[in-house]
């Protein structure tokens, strides 16, 4: 069965927003590749690329359902997860070889990102804790 052409163009945006993740992805994968302070520039951009996206995806989701302080309360458990991880990671590298150390921060942060995301956007630790959804 033939296929139809598609009538529909991708945006502009959407196209140079494709291009500059799969760049963002390609390099921070060879960056990893490298050892020392160039993994840890990489380490470092994801995570100010990750706390800008969900910042600007928070603030667009606070405004339309008026949820600020479940917003604040993200990005307190995103910055006390970022701090817990940097602490265990420098204990760990007494322990563990590389990049053990660097891969428990990584799930660190990602546990505080889920956490904070549970707070931010409903359910059951919401209702909890802010008595709203």
């Amino acid at each position: 069965m033939p296929q139809q052409p598609s009538n529909i163009k991708p945006s502009l945006g959407l196209v140079v927003q494709t291009i500059f993740v799969l760049a963002a992805v390609i390099a921070f994968s060879t960056a990893f590749l490298f050892g020392g302070q160039i993994r840890s520039l990489a380490l470092a951009a994801v995570g100010v690329l990750l706390l800008v996206g969900f910042l600007v995806v928070g603030y667009r989701h606070a405004r339309r359902r008026k949820s600020l302080h479940q917003h604040v309360a993200f990005l307190a458990v995103w910055f006390g997860g970022v701090a817990l991880a940097s602490l265990l990671a420098r204990v760990a590298s007494s322990h563990f070889p590389e990049p053990g150390p660097d891969l428990i921060a990584v799930g660190v942060i990602l546990g505080a990102l889920w956490l904070g995301s549970r707070l931010a956007y409903g359910g059951e630790l919401t209702k909890a804790l802010f008595g709203s959804d």
